[in-house]
């Protein structure tokens, strides 16, 4: 199976305007979603759309109106790119709750090279802006287009760098020619499996939840530095956030 458990690291390093770095152990998923009924068979703690302990809904993802992978397929194949198959990097539901701040898909034509990706981005206002990555050179970069965090603005990019995908991921945020922040994942593969996932449940548990909870402390922290505030634009869906 291409779907499996991954075990790593997340560090974010904030350069400006104040200094802020943290990282801390995470668990997350790769999956590929054509092996979702062979999943939700084999695994007793997973479900699609059902009640569980570990659970994918449809409704996280996209517009929430289509399963995940066709959700993937036709917004790409919207953008002018044919899509096959497709491995999604995210969190899942733990007792009912999530929260991706950005989901990324590998999309493969039916030649099996990469085509494209895309990096659904998320905030904590509960909006939801997926980017098309172009090409298969797992390097990116685009404008920013939504909203993410208080403490910056919209008047920036994301530089994105892919492995594809055991799973290394680097994004660096752009304003005006200087990085001010960072972040990088990293994750080693586990066989997705009832025993793999037990023990991911006990190692880390309530991830989702963890990850939320550290969103806000570390925005506690950055208050108390006294880093400028941004105020939260309008959204509009499949725009994403309005400059003021």
């Amino acid at each position: 199976m291409k779907s499996a458990i991954y075990r790593g690291m997340l560090v974010h390093s904030r350069r400006e305007p104040a200094r802020n770095t943290f990282r801390y152990p995470i668990s997350f998923f790769v999956l590929d979603l054509d092996e979702l009924p062979e999943l939700e068979r084999r695994l007793t703690l997973f479900s699609i759309n059902r009640r569980n302990v570990v659970t994918l809904r449809d409704k996280d993802h996209f517009d929430g109106s289509l399963p995940v992978k066709e959700a993937a397929v036709r917004f790409c194949a919207e953008r002018g790119v044919e899509v096959d198959r497709v491995l999604m990097l995210a969190q899942l539901r733990v007792l009912g709750y999530v929260f991706n701040p950005v989901t990324f898909h590998w999309c493969y034509g039916r030649d099996g090279q990469l085509a494209c990706m895309i990096a659904e981005l998320n905030n904590t206002f509960g909006e939801r802006l997926p980017e098309l990555l172009h090409g298969p050179e797992l390097a990116y970069e685009h404008e920013k287009r939504l909203h993410v965090s208080p403490f910056f603005g919209l008047d920036q990019a994301y530089q994105y760098a892919f492995s594809e995908p055991e799973v290394w991921t680097r994004v660096h945020v752009r304003e005006n020619g200087s990085v001010p922040l960072s972040a990088v994942l990293h994750g080693r593969r586990e066989e997705l499996t009832n025993a793999s996932l037990a023990r991911m449940l006990v190692r880390y548990p309530l991830m989702p939840f963890q990850v939320t909870a550290l969103i806000h402390w570390q925005a506690v922290k950055l208050f108390a530095k006294r880093v400028p505030f941004h105020h939260k634009p309008p959204f509009e869906p499949g725009k994403g956030s309005v400059k003021r």
